[in-house]
């Protein structure tokens, strides 16, 4: 392509994006709501399907626009804050959203708790509760969490807990064991199929993997979960208050 016609290519591109964003910032197409099939846009605009698609797979991964596999694009909802240092469920994290919660359990099984035995302090050898599930938040799914309990401390709770239950106020009711602070480390990592399928997002895209020991009020290790959410949809703050 000679580099003037590639210039132009570009310029339309831009051009097209720009209005896209726009439209978005004037309340034409809403968070939530999806927007016109690529015919129609290609319409609308008087460009190829090719610049269309370029400007919406850019506005794709700048998490201005969301596709949802299977029923098109959608404009992104607003990025959810997520405070490094708060202590909480998800319960209380959907509280602080001021929108509901809801949990898709993947997977429940007992395994064996060697693998975690010195990061929990778990004497000798037995079995753990591994718990994997996808967070809702207002019907858009946020987080995979996977979480591994010890049984050998926290005996029958595979039987106790049951989907949509807060695992912290069965702790808190069932065993006198209050989660009051907790060790986090992030990584970034990019989604797989699987991933990308439960979090509806495009395979390749960028995560956080936010790994966390969690500690009850005498100071000894409660459980280990490995969260992992949309890096363009979650803005992760710390709050460095002094005392």
């Amino acid at each position: 392509m000679p580099a003037t016609e590639r210039y132009s290519h570009q310029l339309l591109y831009a051009t097209v994006r720009q209005r896209l964003l726009d439209d978005i910032a004037q309340g034409l197409y809403k968070p939530g709501q999806q927007i016109p099939v690529e015919s129609d846009l290609c319409t609308l605009y008087n460009v190829s399907r090719i610049t269309i698609r370029k400007a919406i797979t850019d506005l794709v991964k700048d998490g201005v626009l969301i596709r949802w596999q299977g029923k098109g694009t959608f404009v992104q909802s607003t990025k959810v804050e997520n405070a490094l240092l708060t202590v909480s469920g998800f319960t209380d994290f959907g509280v602080s959203q001021g929108k509901p919660t809801r949990e898709k359990v993947i997977e429940q099984e007992r395994v064996s708790s060697d693998p975690f035995c010195d990061r929990l302090n778990i004497p000798g050898k037995g079995e753990i509760f591994r718990l994997l599930r996808v967070m809702y938040l207002d019907n858009e799914p946020l987080f995979i969490d996977s979480s591994w309990i010890p049984l050998s401390r926290f005996p029958h709770f595979d039987e106790i807990y049951s989907a949509g239950a807060s695992t912290y106020k069965l702790f808190q009711e069932q065993f006198d064991t209050r989660v009051v602070s907790d060790k986090k480390t992030i990584d970034i990592f990019t989604a797989t199929k699987t991933e990308a399928s439960r979090l509806k997002c495009e395979r390749g895209e960028p995560l956080f993997r936010i790994s966390k020991i969690a500690y009850d009020q005498h100071n000894r290790p409660v459980h280990y979960s490995e969260l992992f959410c949309r890096a363009n949809r979650v803005s992760l703050t710390i709050d460095n208050q002094g005392h």
